[in-house]
C-alpha cells in the first residue's frame, strides 16, 4: 500500500471526522464503534513491532490502517438493510 501524501492525510481525516459526526446525527453506535476501533488500529500501528520489524514493514502497517481509517462495513450493511425496511414500509403507506 502506498504511503499517504500530506494532502491526502489531510483529506482523510477530515473524512474521517465528518463521518463520526454523521454516525452520532444519525445515533449509529455501530459507526462509532467501527470508527474507533479504526483509530485504535491506526494509533497502534505507530508503535507495534518493538524494533521487532523493519521500517519497512512497520510503514507499511501505518498505510494499512491510514486507508482503513473510515471504513466501517458493519454500519454499511446496517444502513443498507434500514433502507430497505424503510423502503418497504414507504411502500406500505
Amino acid at each position: 500500500m502506498k504511503t499517504p501524501t500530506l494532502k491526502e492525510k489531510v483529506e482523510m481525516y477530515e473524512k474521517f471526522l465528518h463521518a463520526i459526526n454523521t454516525f452520532i446525527i444519525c445515533g449509529c453506535n455501530t459507526g462509532i464503534r467501527e470508527l474507533v476501533v479504526n483509530a485504535d488500529n491506526w494509533s497502534y500501528s505507530h508503535r507495534s513491532g518493538n524494533g521487532e520489524i523493519s521500517d519497512k514493514e512497520q510503514q507499511q502497517r501505518i498505510n494499512n490502517a491510514f486507508w482503513n481509517l473510515i471504513n466501517t462495513p458493519k454500519a454499511d450493511k446496517e444502513t443498507i438493510e434500514r433502507q430497505k425496511a424503510f423502503k418497504l414500509l414507504k411502500a406500505k403507506i
